[in-house]
């Protein structure tokens, strides 16, 4: 049996779809499995053992050209058609589009499969779509296996990580840091502050503030992760919130744009606790099975939130104006919260 997912972008979402891939292989154990991905997200998939070809998206290059040249959409178009050639030179006995929009589908559209479905709602193909906003986004894709008769309802994503990569991340870590992942008296937590939407940004003070707090606890190890990008601000931000904290100062560690994602995802996975806002990093967490306590404040956790038995999300129960989805906001009271209630999410995870 050969089948064909399409699942570009984006990150959060791609890590969602490699539950189809379990799904898969748990009832189709000889399946081959062609994987249809953006090249900035495919390090979601790319290590999985069950996906035996890839087809790459490149939609940063795409954007990239385009800011250079309109007249570049022609040969734009034309590395699409050449992908288009790659798929259709294979006979799917299904395919399944996991993404569901115009660019995605257009390649199930023209793939030869014997059966084709979308998540969503597109003429001529069988899909799946929520009927409620508030659904979880897994439901949702469970929905759009089931249509092709493939039962996922007891699986859950996974990313699947690089041997080597805990080897040159212990190596770059400070020896204390390195030595508490492996240490059975300590714990480290990993808080990654920023996400995609300023509004689901939470203050560098209130994780520090918060920090404090679960060093009460024992023994504790804090590492920021971010992109390079944001090294600077953070370390400002920071000697800041620990000017008043010496003690706290040795335990905390900047460790911006530090790590390739490889060693991130390591990184995440021996970590006794991860501590975010709502995005990629909290499914990175949930799919390798870490502790996570997760901020939400303009977006739905019932919807694209944690899963599993170890994740606990925190919101602010004095802002009325959750789940808004504004990108852009004046009040941002949504994130204004006590970090006690961070603190006390993580010792539920650890009791």
């Amino acid at each position: 049996m050969k089948i064909l997912l399409i699942k570009q972008t984006s990150l959060g979402d791609l890590i969602h779809s490699t539950m189809a891939i379990e799904a898969i292989k748990r009832q189709y154990p000889e399946a081959e499995i062609h994987f249809m991905v953006d090249r900035a997200c495919a390090f979601a998939v790319e290590n999985n053992p069950h996906i035996s070809h890839f087809f790459y998206y490149d939609q940063q290059d795409y954007f990239r050209r385009l800011r250079k040249s309109f007249l570049s959409i022609f040969s734009i178009g034309a590395d699409i058609f050449r992908t288009i050639k790659k798929i259709r030179r294979h006979k799917y006995d299904l395919a399944i589009d996991l993404q569901g929009i115009e660019r995605s589908v257009l390649f199930l559209y023209a793939c030869r499969a014997k059966k084709k479905y979308v998540k969503g709602k597109k003429p001529f193909l069988k899909g799946f779509k929520n009927k409620h906003k508030s659904d979880h986004a897994l439901d949702e894709l469970r929905g759009t296996l089931a249509l092709a008769e493939i039962d996922a309802q007891e699986i859950f994503p996974k990313i699947y990580l690089q041997q080597e990569s805990q080897e040159s991340l212990l190596h770059k870590l400070p020896a204390e840091f390195s030595q508490a992942l492996s240490a059975t008296d300590k714990k480290v937590v990993v808080i990654n502050p920023y996400t995609s939407w300023k509004t689901k940004d939470v203050r560098i003070s209130t994780w520090v503030n918060a920090a404090e707090e679960l060093t009460k606890s024992g023994e504790c190890f804090f590492i920021f992760s971010a992109t390079a990008d944001k090294k600077e601000p953070l370390q400002l931000d920071l000697e800041k919130a620990l000017k008043d904290k010496p003690e706290l100062q040795k335990r905390v560690l900047n460790f911006a744009g530090q790590t390739n994602i490889q060693e991130l995802l390591k990184l995440i996975s021996m970590a006794d606790l991860v501590m975010a806002s709502e995005g990629a990093t909290g499914h990175m967490a949930s799919a390798l099975d870490t502790p996570l306590c997760v901020v939400f404040g303009p977006t739905e956790p019932s919807r694209v939130g944690p899963w599993g038995k170890k994740a606990l999300v925190v919101q602010s129960e004095t802002a009325s104006c959750l789940a808004c989805y504004k990108r852009q906001c004046d009040n941002w009271i949504c994130m204004d919260f006590p970090p006690k209630k961070l603190s006390e999410a993580a010792l539920k995870l650890w009791s």
